[in-house]
């Protein structure tokens, strides 16, 4: 069984603050002492007079600037050393003492270096207090009231954070959509977005951070409805474009939207922005595959490849579809491309074998290739499935079976489930064979390979319905 090739993810970044030197030499300026021949710079070689014995001095008293001179130098020699926590002690005890904010900033980082949310937080209202107009600490205050939950807390800041972002309310929306991380309730995220972002409601970016925050937050109809929300307000803007391509891929996987209807919003997208042609071709022939319309999905991948020549991700979609038709011929010569752009990509690999092995050719080639694959990912059920039946096209049922018990209790997949019904069917497990394939009916009762099956064998699945 083909599966689809692997999504990358792309990490988020977080700016550095300067060195902490930098902070000595602004509390430090302008502390330069007289020399005992006088001013700096202002010296003479006359000799000193005697001065009459006068009253002593009062004892020297430190200031709270000395003090936090004092922490910084401990800060500093305790980072160098790689003693993180006792810098962090000693930048807080520091922070309280000066007004220099660049102080609470560096607490700040070292906190969230350490992972020490509490002190990141007092770090953070620190710097709020010396710094009132600034966004950076409303922001970070915000991030941090998400990961323990505080929906209230977090609309606050984050609300004061995009009014007094120093550009626009879009471009703070786009800071919150970097930084938006894993960590915390993702509804509570949610919702305290979908909140901030009505107080905008003409603001793209606003709606395209909801979006994001839906999908981590597995609301995939949500999501669809903030991408095409922003979509609308900004039709040319291609993250837009790109947020809700992402949107209406997985609502259709999730059935949480209807064929027709994504398939009309992928027809919009392709009108506004011609540049993401390529990648809607992409997204509706696999909603069109996988809703088993192979002419239509062949088509749509072909489109997509008269814009984008050689495309893996489209060679890889029309050879499926292909397959599915029982174009064998074409279905071969698109994988054969994407291997040879590929030639270790464990899905590719598998597929080309599979559909060897499918179609009866060159079994021999077939053994190889999903062996190959298999050595890359051992357990895949995919894999285990493809081995499973190229052994049942090869007469060897009992190594069939064996394969395809161990795919189908780790994915109980219709295609799957069709397969090890048939082999079990042709060991004489008749009632053993109807059971499975029942259970792969509950996984996908519209699946082509499993239809297909049942109607060779004379099943009628309408009992289990």
């Amino acid at each position: 069984m083909p599966p689809l090739p692997p999504s990358r993810a792309r990490p988020a970044r977080c700016r550095r603050l300067g060195p902490p030197a930098l902070l000595l030499g602004g509390l430090l300026a302008g502390c330069a002492g007289l020399g005992p021949g006088g001013p700096a710079g202002g010296g003479t070689d006359t000799p000193a007079r005697p001065e009459a014995a006068g009253p002593e001095p009062p004892p020297w008293e430190r200031t709270d600037r000395d003090r936090a001179i004092q922490h910084l130098l401990a800060a500093e020699i305790a980072a160098r050393r790689g003693q993180l926590d006792r810098a962090l002690e000693a930048y807080l005890a520091a922070m309280a003492l000066t007004p220099d904010q660049r102080v609470a900033e560096r607490a700040v980082e070292l906190s969230l270096v350490l992972e020490d949310e509490g002190r990141a937080r007092a770090a953070a209202q620190r710097w709020r207090e010396l710094a009132p107009e600034q966004a950076e600490a409303y922001q970070l205050l915000g991030l941090l009231a998400l990961r323990r939950g505080d929906g209230e807390a977090a609309r606050q800041a984050l609300g004061q954070a995009v009014e007094r972002w120093p550009g626009t309310p879009g471009q703070a929306f786009l800071q919150l959509i970097g930084l938006l991380g894993p960590s915390g309730d993702p509804e509570v995220a949610l919702r305290t977005l979908s909140d901030l972002a009505e107080a905008y409601p003409e603001v793209s970016e606003a709606h395209r951070a909801v979006a994001v925050a839906a999908e981590r937050a597995d609301g995939p109809a949500r999501a669809l409805a903030a991408a095409e929300r922003a979509f609308r307000l900004a039709p040319s803007d291609r993250e837009a474009g790109k947020t809700l391509l992402r949107a209406v891929s997985r609502a259709r996987r999730a059935d949480a939207v209807a064929l027709e209807a994504a398939l009309a919003t992928l027809q919009r997208l392709r009108e506004a922005q011609p540049e993401l042609r390529p990648q809607a071709a992409l997204v509706e022939g696999e909603i069109l595959r996988r809703a088993g319309r192979l002419a239509e999905a062949e088509a749509a991948y072909g489109r997509g490849l008269a814009e984008a020549p050689g495309d893996v991700e489209l060679l890889y979609g029309r050879g499926l579809a292909r397959a599915g038709r029982g174009e064998v011929d074409g279905a071969l010569a698109d994988l054969r491309r994407v291997l040879e752009a590929e030639p270790d990509a464990a899905y590719v690999l598998n597929a080309l074998g599979y559909t060897l092995a499918d179609s009866g050719r060159d079994l021999d080639r077939a053994r190889e290739l999903i062996g190959r694959a298999l050595e890359a990912e051992p357990d895949n059920p995919a894999f285990l499935d493809s081995q499973g039946w190229l052994l049942y096209r090869e007469g060897r049922l009992a190594e069939a079976r064996e394969r395809l018990e161990r795919a189908f209790e780790q994915q109980p997949h219709a295609e799957i489930g069709a397969h090890l019904g048939e082999v079990l069917w042709e060991l004489g497990e008749r009632e053993r064979a109807r059971a499975v394939w029942q259970r792969a009916y509950e996984q996908g009762p519209e699946h082509r390979v499993l239809r297909e099956t049942l109607e060779r064998y004379g099943v009628e699945p309408d009992a289990w319905q």
